[in-house]
């Protein structure tokens, strides 16, 4: 009886220091997190300021420029940090040029209806891709129903409920119709903002600049992308006209740019047991007006 007794003392105090240790580490594992949450709210507001400080410097963005190096792990004592942590976390990240990739948002007029004119460059996208045409016909009817004016049916009857719109580009999976194969091609080449927007030529692949500008054959783009590798980004619109020549026929001045306002900044932190990541959509302001940066919105990663 007494080794019984001994046995299930020694059981029951095993499972209560047991119990003190899983509760103990997930503290320590919640405290984690939100420090590197911090960290990471302190490496968008850097972000932030090296857009702005890009902006006041030049009136063009290109991947030639400090903005689109991409920060390798780093500990934060190697770059200056003091706190306590500074030794322990390490910091990764990038930004991306969110104006690279066709906006879907330009597919919809202030009207609600759907602008055949973009709708065409998003079916070009699509063939250069090897996606089927008809996966833009159905993106441009789920953007229309999500934008369309509100309006009460006939009867004083409740209009019929929108769909949420697009805001990532893995939101495509969320589009009935289209294959997880073709959403995650067009993942990377497409993006949703809360405007319309040209692409920026001096950072869009040549899918992109293809789609964009009618007429332009993907080899043709090609020539451009390895114009701007060779001969330096493009200055201008007027700069890439020139380049283009004849080509430029198809070319409106509300298509590309040579800068961009929307940028992705992604980050991730490293702190002992703790991983997290961040993804952002910043605004900046217009060319010739600083402004601050605003977060269009952020997800862990």
């Amino acid at each position: 009886m007494a080794l019984f007794v001994a046995t299930l003392a020694t059981l029951i105090v095993t499972g209560l220091f047991w119990s003190q240790f899983v509760l103990l580490r997930t503290i320590e594992n919640q405290q984690l997190v939100s420090q590197s949450r911090l960290l990471l709210r302190g490496a968008l507001d850097w972000a932030r300021a090296i857009l702005r400080e890009d902006a006041a410097r030049s009136n063009y963005d290109a991947r030639t420029e400090p903005w689109a190096t991409p920060l390798a792990p780093t500990r934060l004592d190697q770059l200056g940090e003091t706190s306590a942590l500074a030794s322990q976390a390490t910091i990764e990240g990038d930004i991306d040029d969110a104006q690279a990739r066709l906006n879907l948002r330009n597919l919809i007029a202030a009207d609600g209806q759907i602008v055949e004119r973009e709708l065409a460059a998003l079916r070009r996208l699509c063939a250069l891709l090897s996606v089927p045409e008809a996966t833009a016909d159905l993106i441009a009817q789920r953007m229309a129903e999500a934008f369309a004016p509100a309006a009460a049916s006939p009867g004083g009857e409740s209009a019929k409920p929108r769909p949420i719109p697009l805001v990532l580009p893995r939101d495509l999976l969320a589009v009935e119709g289209i294959d997880p194969e073709a959403a995650a091609k067009l993942a990377s080449h497409v993006v949703v903002l809360d405007e319309p927007t040209p692409v920026n030529v001096n950072t869009a692949a040549s899918e992109v600049i293809a789609a964009r500008i009618a007429g332009l054959t993907w080899m043709d783009a090609n020539r451009v992308v390895e114009q701007r590798t060779q001969l330096g980004y493009f200055r201008d619109v007027a700069d890439l006209r020139n380049r283009l020549g004849d080509k430029a026929t198809g070319l409106l001045p509300q298509d590309v740019s040579t800068a961009s306002r929307y940028f992705f900044v992604r980050g991730r932190v490293r702190l002992d047991r703790a991983s997290t990541g961040m993804e952002a959509l910043v605004k900046r302001g217009q060319p010739g007006a600083p402004a601050p940066i605003a977060v269009l919105w952020q997800r862990e990663l």
